[in-house]
């Protein structure tokens, strides 16, 4: 039983480090997509035929369409990716309580007492910090990086990179994490429904088509 628990455990950190692995690579493809987009002076949202309808002459419109219509094609795999590595780590967290329970825990022994010698308890466990909600998601921009990295309307953040209830400084450090990870991934933690924990990953970006690099709104709790 723990032997099939322990192989079960590593199949299933296997697949989410693979998953990872593929997040990374979109990502770093969409990366170099964007910026063979800048260096043509277009973005994704520029226009590429001038005020009289025609294809601009200063843009390899067909490289430019082309790159487009791939970031978006990216950018739905990567939104499909994020949520089967949400739930891969569900599985390796599951199934590594699912380990722990199968190896059990030996109880120690107190001093017997007169009424019965041969009683047992288990050692008192020091209580583990919890992590503590501090701030709320109140609106997401579709098509946003806040969307794709799978944010919704009331998740609630618990943390975000380094930054967490105990050191964003009234959101401070949430808006220094993002100014230093434009184009980088930021591995964010949220409540849920007020009961789910989340992981995610956020990649800031400005090139987006809304504003900030994060297309959400973001409240102090």
């Amino acid at each position: 039983m723990r032997n099939e628990t322990i192989q079960e455990h590593s199949a299933a950190l296997k697949n989410a480090h693979a998953l990872m692995a593929q997040k990374d690579a979109i990502e770093a493809e969409i990366r170099e997509l964007e910026a063979a987009l800048r260096t043509q002076g277009v973005g994704m949202d520029a226009p590429l035929v001038d005020r009289s309808g025609f294809p601009r002459s200063d843009v390899d419109v067909v490289v430019a369409r082309t790159a487009r219509n791939k970031v978006i094609q990216l950018r739905n795999d990567h939104k499909d990716v994020m949520k089967q590595i949400e739930q891969a780590l569900h599985a390796v967290h599951a199934e590594n309580k699912a380990k722990m329970a199968a190896e059990g825990e030996p109880q120690a022994k107190t001093a017997p007492t007169q009424s019965d010698p041969e009683s047992t308890t288990a050692p008192a466990q020091p209580s583990q910090p919890t992590q503590q909600p501090f701030a709320i998601v109140n609106a997401v921009a579709p098509d946003s990086p806040a969307q794709e990295a799978g944010l919704l309307k009331g998740d609630k953040f618990l943390q975000f990179g380094p930054a967490n209830a105990e050191n964003h400084r009234k959101l401070q450090a949430l808006n220094e994490v993002v100014a230093q990870s434009e184009n980088k991934t930021i591995d964010i933690t949220v409540l849920r429904n007020a009961e789910e924990t989340v992981y995610l990953t956020l990649t800031p970006r400005r090139e987006w088509g809304g504003k900030g690099m994060l297309g959400c709104h973001i409240l102090p709790l």
